[in-house]
């Protein structure tokens, strides 16, 4: 169990904001209150540009976005932030978390703000935190219950850094391993998707800290055509229908967003299709939750940005996500760019009927729906509350908890143990011909440009967004792994490593080939089979130079499947681990050397060797065979010791008993 720490205790009031003109306070909103009640209340109190600015999410990092939350710039309101790219530690997010809805609480109506991030394999964005396998993994292990208990633990370290939304899960199934999102897919298999995109959404809100989770992208998105991102998906009624599969899972799991895909569907793009947003998603499936769209996909609607607006809006986008830029400019600017347009636009849209007043009044609907559920519109609302009673005091008091008391349990031994098992689960045995298991005492060298690189081994979406290939961050990489596991058993300098794989020592190699991270558009490749890089196959060749008779253990590290036939004539064995995490080095090494047995199996084929659910075993040894049994030795009678007590607590010993009487003479 998870030492949680004492019931929290009432936080300190909050230092004065900067003095605002006076507006009438709302009327008190007391926690009993239903939740129907306190929405139909709050928006009857907001005028049109209050209700617009509900429906709008700017980055964090714009300047200005303070400003627009708690009204002090314009007349309008803030619905939502979301954090993007590479971020700071738990305390610095924290930080920043409290001081947005500190500010979004000054406002007049003192809504709080939906705050989400992209923590697709764990909160891996941010310093400090745990990073989980990505989903083609998890996709491989094909176990619901270790899904959720990750969106569980990832749920856990957003809610620390005081985040109530994750863009999560992805439960696209990708059709065509150029796709540079492959990864974020489970599987090919609509029917794996839909089973752990359920199990996640339910992890991640019904969790002690739970947060709201986003089943996206809506719809089709792996399934566009040559695996191009924001591409176009040609698909008859039947294919269509499997792609929408997982969406129904989800919200009968009761996920609370959706977000819309940049894809086509036909021709027709996703940000624009009322029959896929309203009519199917909201009116068939009987979807509650907010739709929010993807970082400025309304935008690439054609038209002018106020008809862009308008049409997303009606097609039935909700929450609308404007992105900003790093670069410096007015764009960057809440208050003088993206805010201003967004609101004037809606506005005017309104006043001339191009969108009706209703269809306003129903996105504002479901966006404080929402946040109500998250409990976010009690009269003390500052962060989360349960969507459903804890289960037990334990339970309770992680969903008492404040974030500053969830700092500790951020990358705890439990949650790092976690990752380890699940990268672990997700490994598949593609080929074997008896090296496996090593001895902890086998001289190994670990080869190529994976087996020291941290961030090559979590993948996209890890410190930035496009990930790293320094070995940087929290973890252990795989020649640490293997250092670690033939330490224990007193070999640690057993253990070497050479990045061009040129080094002569070692009695068998493992060959860390690997893909460099990526995410969305930059990991588009045109080749199929996507390639592995040079250096990999320089290395491989160094390998056999040096010592030809040596055995060679291939661990591919890859977002997809890649070209290995090359790799696979010069191997004696090849593990397909995909992006394990930061704890992928422990797991890898407990499989080679025999701590834990291969259970991954392929959730999408490779290439044409390797088919859709294929995954190697490795035979136990043969049990030795029992001694032969000897006669059983004669029992032993029992002798009872009693403990000798001292002379002096001796009870006095009785007297000697007295002769008996003399025996009476016999009869005569």
């Amino acid at each position: 169990r998870i030492p949680f720490p004492p019931p929290p205790q009432p936080p300190p009031t909050p230092p004065p904001g900067p003095a605002l003109p006076p507006r009438p306070p709302p009327p008190p909103r007391p926690p009993s209150m239903p939740l129907v009640e306190k929405v139909e209340g709050l928006l009857g109190q907001m005028t049109l540009r209050e209700k617009i600015g509900q429906m709008l999410q700017l980055v964090e990092y714009m300047s200005g976005v303070e400003a627009v939350a708690d009204g002090s710039w314009g007349d309008s309101s803030l619905g939502s932030v979301l954090y993007s790219g590479g971020l700071p530690s738990v305390g610095s997010l924290r930080e920043r978390s409290a001081r947005l809805q500190r500010a979004a609480r000054r406002h007049r109506l003192g809504i709080p703000l939906l705050i989400g991030v992209d923590a697709v394999h764990g909160h891996a964005q941010a310093r400090g935190t745990t990073v989980f396998p990505h989903n083609i993994g998890l996709g491989c292990a094909r176990n619901e219950s270790l899904a959720r208990q990750l969106a569980e633990a990832t749920s856990l370290e957003v809610a620390a850094c005081g985040i109530n939304w994750v863009f999560g899960p992805c439960v696209a199934a990708a059709q065509d391993d150029r796709w540079g999102r492959t990864y974020e897919a489970f599987s090919s298999d609509t029917e794996l998707v839909s089973r752990l995109g359920e199990a996640q959404v339910r992890g991640l809100q019904e969790s002690p800290t739970p947060v709201a989770a986003c089943a996206k992208h809506l719809a089709a998105d792996g399934a566009t055509q040559h695996g191009r991102d924001q591409g176009d998906a040609v698909l008859s009624e039947a294919e269509l229908q499997a792609h929408l599969r997982p969406y129904r899972a989800a919200v009968q799991a009761g996920a609370l967003t959706v977000m819309v895909s940049f894809s086509s569907i036909n021709g027709r793009p996703a940000h624009g299709n009322r029959w896929l947003v309203t009519q199917f998603l909201k009116r068939e499936l009987g979807f509650e939750g907010l739709v929010v769209s993807d970082w400025g996909g309304i935008n690439k609607l054609p038209g002018s940005a106020e008809q862009q607006f308008a049409a997303g809006i009606n097609a039935g986008i909700d929450l609308v996500m404007l992105p900003g830029t790093n670069a410096p400019g007015t764009w960057n600017q809440a208050t003088s760019g993206p805010w201003r347009a967004f609101v004037d636009s809606v506005e005017r849209s309104v006043k001339t009927g191009r969108i009706s007043l209703e269809r306003i009044d129903a996105a504002v609907r479901r966006v404080l729906r929402v946040k109500g559920k998250l409990g976010l519109l009690a009269a003390d609302a500052g962060g989360t509350a349960a969507l459903r009673p804890p289960s037990s005091k334990h339970l309770a008091a992680a969903a008492a908890a404040e974030p500053k008391q969830l700092a500790p349990l951020v990358r705890s031994k439990w949650h790092r143990a976690l990752a380890e098992e699940a990268a672990a689960h997700s490994a598949v045995l593609l080929k074997h011909d008896g090296a496996l298991p090593l001895s902890p005492t086998a001289s190994v060298l670990v080869a190529c440009r994976g087996g020291r690189s941290l961030g090559r081994q979590m993948g996209g979406w890890s410190l930035s967004w496009q990930g790293t290939t320094r070995d940087e961050g929290l973890g252990t990489n795989v020649y640490d792994g293997f250092r670690a596991r033939a330490g224990r058993a007193g070999c640690e300098a057993c253990v070497s490593f050479s990045e061009r794989g040129d080094a002569d020592s070692g009695d068998v190699a493992i060959a860390v080939v690997s893909e460099d991270p990526y995410a969305e558009g930059v990991g588009d490749r045109a080749r199929s089979p996507v390639p592995m890089h040079g250096a990999d196959h320089a290395c491989l060749d160094n390998l056999m130079k040096r010592r030809s008779s040596r055995p060679v253990i291939l661990v591919a590290i890859s977002g997809r499947p890649v070209d290995i036939s090359e790799f696979d004539r010069r191997s004696s064995v090849i593990i397909a681990s995909f992006v394990p995490g930061s704890e992928g080095g422990s797991a890898i090494a407990s499989l080679v050397y025999g701590d834990r047995p291969f259970k991954g199996r392929l959730c999408r084929a490779w290439g044409e060797h390797w088919s859709l659910g294929f995954g190697l075993r490795l035979e136990p040894p043969p049990a030795a065979p029992p001694p032969p049994q000897e006669p059983s030795p004669p029992k032993v009678p029992v002798v009872r010791l009693l403990r000798r007590v001292p002379h002096r607590l001796r009870p006095p010993s009785p007297p000697p008993p007295s002769p008996p009487p003399p025996s009476p003479p016999p009869p005569s």
